[in-house]
């Protein structure tokens, strides 16, 4: 009983380090290029190293940390290929994770979700809005979606990716980018119970996100993508 009590101990300990080590990497307090430091961390959190090491070899895992020769483990840099990829993917993924949610449902979820977007729409003009509190309430009301889907690896995958999308968020202001009226037209879709527009309008979401960020890509898997979603024009941004 005392070994199970313990291994169970020494595991909520690496999740509350993982935990707080993903946050801080996501939300830029923990910068790309940053050394890690196993001794610091562990005197920080009160810990041995053990539970620290095993931390970052799950962000090791997740891409958000990278082992450089003579340095150690550093935070990764934001690779612009690599998001290209990430994007492409969560296209394909939560747009499926939204077909199989939608109308799964319950009056108490989307309830929810109604009072996330008042909360957004509040938000709006704070002056931390693109430095963490869209990401916060956004990550909320998809994964809430999500999740209804019963989906458990794709949801683990989907949370993987939006990390990615999340450390790329918090270098460019979101408002504008019409996140506001996508989101209403996915939540009408849910309402609705409509597997294929819920499914298209959060495809259409991601796709208009990286739009209103930079060009469209010519070539490559992104371009394939976006290719095969349809979106309107942005401001300056063709359309694929």
């Amino acid at each position: 009983m005392g070994e199970t009590k313990g291994l169970r101990s020494a595991r909520r300990m690496t999740d509350e380090v993982l935990g707080i080590l993903h946050a801080r990497i996501v939300d830029g307090t923990l910068a790309p290029g940053e050394k890690l430091d196993i001794e610091a961390i562990a005197r920080e959190f009160s810990v041995s190293r053990t539970p620290v090491r095993e931390a970052v070899l799950q962000l090791e895992s997740l891409g958000l940390v990278e082992r450089l020769p003579y340095r150690g483990s550093v935070v990764a840099a934001l690779s612009e290929e690599n998001l290209d990829e990430v994007t492409a993917l969560r296209v394909a993924l939560e747009g499926l994770a939204a077909e199989l949610g939608a109308p799964r449902l319950t009056a108490l979820e989307l309830a929810r979700m109604r009072a996330i977007l008042v909360e957004l729409d509040e938000a709006t003009d704070a002056p931390d809005f693109s430095l963490g509190r869209f990401n916060t309430l956004n990550r909320e009301f998809h994964r809430i979606i999500y999740a209804a889907a019963g989906t458990p690896v794709l949801l683990r995958l989907i949370d993987q990716l939006g990390a990615e999308a999340d450390r790329l968020r918090l270098h460019s202001d979101v408002r504008g980018s019409g996140a506001d009226s996508q989101h209403r037209e996915i939540l009408d879709a849910c309402e609705r119970g409509d597997s294929a527009s819920a499914g298209e309008a959060t495809r259409r979401h991601i796709a208009q996100l990286v739009q209103s960020r930079h060009a469209t890509p010519e070539h490559g898997l992104l371009a394939r993508t976006l290719a095969s979603v349809s979106t309107p024009t942005f401001e300056g941004v063709p359309a694929p």
